[in-house]
C-alpha cells in the first residue's frame, strides 16, 4: 500500500479525533437575547467569529422575550440573558440575578414618527408604540416624553417588539414608534422622521449586557470569566476593524452595506467598550428604577452587579 496514502489516512483520522474531542470538551452555554436584532451584536459576533469557541464554550443563542428570558435564567434553563435593564429591575425586586457585563451604557432607542410629523411636540394627543410591555423601552420612551413635557399628552402602547413596531409604522398604524438600530436606520432611509434619540436626552442608562444568576457565579465562575473574555474580544474586533464589522452586520442581519454602515455607526455611539460600569452609574440606575416603580429601593450595588470578571478578562487580554 502507498505509504503516503496510509500517512494521509492516519493524519485525517487524528484531525477528526481532535475535532471530536474538542467538541466534547466544549462547555455548553445558553445565552438568551431578547431580540434577534442588532442590540445583541456582541453575542452574535463572538459566536460567528469563534471567540466563544476559543474560550472553550459551545454557545447556543436562543432568542426569548425579555420576561421569558429572565424566568429561564432564574430557573437555570439558560446561563445568561442580555436584557440588562429589565434584569436589573427584576434583581431589585428580589430575583437572584447579577449583571456581569454591560455592552450599552447609553440607550439606543429612537422615536421615529410618520412622514408628516416635524418635531416631537407634534405627538401631542397621539400614540407611540414601544417593544415589550412596561419594560425598559417603555420607561425610556416615558422619560423622553417627560423631557419635553409630553408624558401626560401621549399614550404609550406595546407593539410586542421593535420588528413589529417597524412594520406597524410602515403600515401607518401608529403615529410613532420606538426603534433600535437597524430598524431606526431603515425607517429614516424610508423617509420617516427621527423625533428624538434617547442617547442624546437620557444620559447613562445601562440597557444590554450579560446577566447571570447568583448561583451561576458561585457554581461556575470560570464560565463567566471566559464568556466575558469572548465578549471583550468581540468588542475589540468591532472597534478596530470597522470594514469587517460592517460586513458582519450586513451578513448577520441581512442588510444592504449602506444600511449596515449607518447601523454600525449607531451601535458605536452607545457602545460601552470596557463592559463595566462605575458604582455611580449603577446607583443612578437604582435611583431611576425606584422612581419608575415608585418603590423604596434598599439594594446595594454589590447585590446587583459584579464586573470583576470583565476586569480580570481585560487584564488577561492586556486591555
Amino acid at each position: 500500500m502507498d505509504s503516503s496514502r496510509v500517512g494521509g489516512s492516519v493524519l485525517a483520522g487524528l484531525l477528526l479525533l481532535s475535532a471530536l474531542c474538542s467538541d466534547v470538551s466544549a462547555e455548553k452555554t445558553r445565552i438568551a437575547p431578547s431580540s434577534p436584532g442588532l442590540s445583541a451584536w456582541p453575542i452574535h459576533l463572538a459566536a460567528k467569529e469563534g471567540f466563544f469557541a476559543r474560550e472553550g464554550l459551545d454557545v447556543e443563542i436562543i432568542v426569548m422575550r425579555t420576561n421569558v428570558g429572565i424566568l429561564a435564567l432564574t430557573t437555570g434553563s439558560v446561563d445568561y440573558t442580555t436584557a440588562g435593564g429589565s434584569a436589573l429591575r427584576a434583581a431589585v425586586n428580589g430575583a437572584p440575578l447579577k449583571m456581569v457585563a454591560n455592552t450599552n451604557n447609553k440607550a439606543d432607542l429612537w422615536i421615529i414618527g410618520q412622514k408628516d410629523l416635524r418635531r416631537i411636540e407634534d405627538l401631542k394627543g397621539k400614540i407611540v408604540g414601544v417593544g415589550g410591555n412596561q419594560g425598559t423601552q417603555f420607561y425610556m420612551v416615558y422619560d423622553m416624553l417627560k423631557h419635553y413635557g409630553l408624558e401626560k399628552d401621549v399614550q404609550i402602547v406595546s407593539t410586542g417588539d421593535v420588528a413589529n413596531g417597524f412594520l406597524t409604522l410602515q403600515q401607518g398604524g401608529l403615529s410613532a414608534v420606538a426603534l433600535t438600530p437597524p430598524y431606526s436606520v431603515m425607517a429614516k432611509r424610508l423617509g420617516f422622521r427621527e423625533l428624538a434619540r434617547a442617547a442624546n436626552l437620557l444620559g447613562a442608562w445601562p440597557t444590554t449586557g450579560l446577566v447571570a444568576s447568583r448561583e451561576k457565579l458561585e457554581r461556575n465562575p470560570d464560565n463567566v470569566r471566559r464568556a466575558a473574555r469572548a465578549m471583550l474580544r468581540a468588542v475589540q474586533f468591532a472597534v478596530s476593524r470597522r470594514p469587517d464589522m460592517i460586513r458582519f452586520i450586513s451578513r448577520q442581519y441581512k442588510l444592504e452595506l449602506a444600511i449596515a454602515e449607518e447601523a454600525y455607526d449607531a451601535a458605536m455611539e452607545t457602545l460601552n467598550p470596557t463592559l463595566s460600569l462605575t458604582d455611580q452609574e449603577v446607583q443612578s440606575e437604582l435611583k431611576r428604577i425606584a422612581e419608575q416603580t415608585k418603590s423604596k429601593n434598599t439594594s446595594r450595588v454589590a447585590d446587583l452587579v459584579d464586573f470583576s470578571f470583565v476586569k480580570q478578562a481585560a487584564k488577561e487580554l492586556g486591555l
